[in-house]
């Protein structure tokens, strides 16, 4: 270390040499959406197992053996007929924008109790759903049709929430 150089003054120096080398980058905003949809299509819910049936028994089959090759499930007749594009944009704005208006209630309601512990905190997840619902509005405008088809499929045909 150079004499005549003050410890602080050098560790502050080399900490401003490491950070001006960090470059951010914004993704682009189709990468975001896809990630966005692939997350919300894993299931975050796991279910249990029935063991209303496991009351004994050696383990043997209990179904009859037949598949159901023949039918059509009602999820599959659904995605079979799909509106439009334009019909299924204008769907999911109104469904988008029903759960906004949903979360400004919401967000009303706590306003008053934002003075008790936990309230403030309860207001900000309130107000990053409503950003994120407002951003995902207005990259549903150009969003591709693949896109577009699975957010409808998850939305309204699986009934699953955004």
């Amino acid at each position: 270390m150079p004499s005549g150089v003050n410890p602080e003054k050098q560790a502050l120096h080399t900490e401003t040499t490491k950070s001006s080398n960090l470059v951010v980058t914004q993704p682009e905003k189709f990468e975001g959406l896809l990630e966005t949809i692939s997350l919300m299509d894993k299931v975050s819910e796991t279910m249990g197992e029935d063991k209303s049936g496991d009351l004994g028994g050696g383990g043997g089959a209990t179904g009859t053996g037949k598949g159901d090759d023949d039918t059509v499930s009602s999820r599959a007749q659904a995605i079979a007929a799909l509106p439009e594009t334009p019909q299924m944009r204008k769907d999911l704005g109104n469904y988008i924008k029903k759960e906004i208006k949903v979360l400004r209630k919401q967000v009303r309601r706590k306003a008053f109790r934002a003075a008790r512990p936990g309230g403030a905190h309860q207001l900000n997840e309130l107000y990053s759903k409503i950003r994120r619902l407002n951003n995902l509005l207005s990259e549903l405008l150009e969003a591709s049709v693949d896109v577009l088809k699975r957010l409808f499929v998850r939305v309204f045909i699986d009934k699953q929430s955004i």
